[in-house]
């Protein structure tokens, strides 16, 4: 049990059925125009190939509301994608950032790992300087009826809210209900946490597909707050301490229960 969301590292205990659906890490810096040129990027796909070698071009597109309150459609800029083969592992590209994401999650030093491999890639192979937020961010989803219904076993008083309190009339049912904090850290960083519960077919994030059911959702999101010299070891190392941080942040919300319910041996 986990009495306070920040303070010492937290030893990690495996969880075999652990509720991760989304984890990415991502680094911002100063735009380069070029990288929007096939030609410009090739040295960069070359060297991470090996683990990543499927690519293709996207146009992202943003939405804007008009002053009459219609939607616009306008241009984002482009986005390259590297993947894994089969699919689990995702590098994507943009004039301003490199990212890492997986929906097949298994181990932080993994993790580390393949994320110092892309960001050595990109300081050599596209001449980065700075780096102007490295950020990391884990999303747990609960979709099983047996552990939704036992919710209030399962996360602590201090982030439960209204789930689990008694309602007073036979089929009324909590549909939607979210909490979003965010904290300032001691080392020019922040923690944004938001869970709470979604009806089906919902989702708080477009990267992150909606369940066909109801559920609970834990997304925790820490990030830099300065712009610091691009160096791969630096990043890295930062990037895991604010994993450090998220961890110790998810077990202070759940129960030993919960743990248990995933496998694990608190």
């Amino acid at each position: 049990m986990i009495a306070e969301p920040f303070g010492p590292v937290v030893p990690a205990v495996p969880l075999p059925g652990a509720p991760l659906v989304f984890v990415v890490a991502q680094a911002r810096f100063e735009r380069i125009a070029s990288i929007v040129a096939e030609e410009f990027i090739a040295a960069f796909q070359e060297a991470i190939r090996g683990s990543y070698p499927k690519l293709r071009r996207e146009q992202q597109t943003a939405v804007l509301i008009g002053p009459d309150g219609r939607l616009l459609t306008t241009n984002a800029g482009t986005v390259w994608r590297f993947d894994e083969h089969p699919e689990r592992w995702q590098v994507a590209l943009s004039p301003d950032s490199v990212a890492l994401s997986t929906a097949s999650y298994t181990s932080r030093s993994d993790f580390m790992g393949r994320l110092r491999a892309v960001l050595s890639s990109a300081q050599r192979h596209l001449g980065l300087q700075f780096c102007d937020r490295i950020g990391v961010r884990y999303v747990d989803r609960i979709t099983d009826g047996t552990l939704l219904a036992r919710l209030a076993e399962l996360i602590k008083p201090e982030v439960r809210g209204p789930v689990g309190a008694a309602l007073g009339e036979a089929g009324v049912e909590q549909v939607h209900s979210f909490s979003d904090t965010t904290y300032g850290l001691p080392d020019n960083a922040e923690l944004h946490a938001r869970w709470g519960v979604l009806p089906a077919h919902a989702t708080i994030d477009p990267a992150i597909a909606a369940a066909e059911v109801g559920s609970w959702v834990l997304d925790i999101d820490a990030y830099t707050r300065e712009q610091e010299t691009f160096d791969a070891p630096t990043l890295t190392a930062r990037a895991e301490r604010l994993c450090e941080r998220i961890y110790r942040f998810f077990r202070w919300t759940v129960d030993d229960e919960f743990l248990a319910a995933h496998g694990g041996r608190p």
